[in-house]
């Protein structure tokens, strides 16, 4: 991007606006989950235990209203709608406190199948993720192949009208009940590293494939993902060969923008202050401390920033102007706020606010504590802070490297 790029960007006017088309779904979509959400599909969802029964009939029911489809053509199973529409899609479960049924499919794999997928993938896999019918996890990190994907080294062997992929890959979660798997292998050892990376659509109970469990901090599941000469057709290959790279940093900037919504915060927030409204420390409410107050004003001028940051790049993508720097400033400042949000709730709750879930004397359930272990990952996946931070100085100051 060149100054004069540089300066016009930073010049535009990011008010996002609706329409009350737009509206009217928000509407709909915040009656249809507070009718058909319940504690359970929202446990299994969170916690990343697999979709039980209930789960399973609740993507199918959301399918079937055509709104997990919201804006994508009707031609792949979409309704139509804008890419608003899948904000509030994501906004409105955020605000009930639950994530969207087969999410990475949504919004990490379909999008990236809709812009470079074969006609065959796009008709084979798009209208069943828009009927919530299959769920997809990512294959990205490998154990000495972190944040710097560039660097991975499984590989992918051409063989006729197959690949025979072997390697593993770690930190790979929902592959335990995952339909399929998005992953990334190395199909060309001998060009530049970013050059030689492929995408492909593989069955994840192919022969060949191995997954063990791996329990976080958090208490949700991940997983190892072992292939051993699994024979993958090549009509499953994702867009141009050897072009993955760039697709997954297209999928990243996606994942960036959808996964860190500011209101997700809003409602323990509010737990937190009526807590603080409740409880009597050193023979006056913790509100009246002002210590407790300073923390809590905090906390609220930065949900409204991270909502402010959010607006704004939808409201670049609805005149629509691609994505460039901004869903990295979001990420980068999103994810560090929960976790300055986990440290300054702990401060406020004092040592009882390190009890566990299961003790009748933790405040607000153990929430908190469970947020603290679970906001660790916040900045590392999905691009380190380290990383995007980098990407903010070059590409959004126009600073060198």
């Amino acid at each position: 991007m060149d100054r004069r790029d540089h300066q016009n960007r930073q010049n535009m006017d990011f008010n996002l606006t609706t329409t009350d088309e737009e509206e009217n779904f928000r509407v709909k979509l915040g009656a249809f989950l507070d009718r058909e959400l319940t504690p359970q599909i929202c446990r299994q969802h969170s916690m990343d235990l697999g979709l039980g029964p209930e789960a399973r009939a609740f993507a199918l029911k959301l399918g079937a209203t055509g709104w997990l489809g919201r804006g994508w053509p009707e031609k792949y199973g979409g309704s139509g709608g804008s890419v608003i529409d899948e904000y509030i899609l994501v906004q409105e479960f955020a605000r009930h406190e639950a994530f969207v049924p087969n999410i990475v499919a949504r919004f990490m794999c379909g999008p990236v199948m809709l812009r470079h997928g074969s006609e065959e993938m796009k008709e084979k896999f798009l209208p069943r993720i828009a009927a919530g019918e299959i769920e997809f996890s990512l294959g990205y990190t490998e154990p000495s192949s972190g944040s710097d994907l560039a660097s991975m080294r499984m590989r992918a062997v051409d063989d006729g009208d197959s690949y025979i992929i072997t390697g593993q890959k770690i930190f790979n979660t929902q592959s335990h009940f995952a339909d399929y798997h998005w992953l990334a292998v190395r199909t060309n050892p001998d060009v530049p590293r970013h050059h030689g990376i492929s995408l492909f659509v593989v069955d994840q109970r192919a022969e060949g494939i191995t997954i063990r469990p791996i329990e976080t901090l958090g208490g949700e599941r991940t997983n190892e993902v072992f292939y051993d000469s699994v024979r993958v057709p090549k009509s499953r290959l994702v867009g141009g060969l050897n072009k993955g790279f760039y697709y997954m940093a297209e999928a990243l900037g996606y994942e960036r923008l959808m996964l860190f919504q500011a209101i997700r915060l809003v409602p323990p927030f509010k737990r937190l202050v009526a807590y603080t409204k409740s409880t009597m420390r050193g023979g006056r409410l913790l509100c009246d401390n002002p210590d407790v107050r300073r923390h809590l004003a905090q906390m609220a001028t930065e949900i409204k920033i991270a909502q402010a940051l959010e607006d704004r790049a939808f409201a670049l993508l609805k005149k629509g102007n691609p994505l460039d720097h901004e869903s990295s400033l979001l990420k980068l400042f999103a994810s560090s706020m929960r976790q300055r949000f986990v440290d300054a709730a702990l401060d406020i709750m004092g040592p009882a606010g390190r009890l566990e879930e299961d003790s009748a004397e933790a405040p607000l359930a153990g929430e908190i504590i469970k947020m603290a272990r679970a906001s660790v990952i916040d900045t590392i996946g999905g691009g380190t802070s380290e990383i995007l931070k980098s990407l903010v100085a070059t590409r959004g100051m126009g600073l060198p490297r």
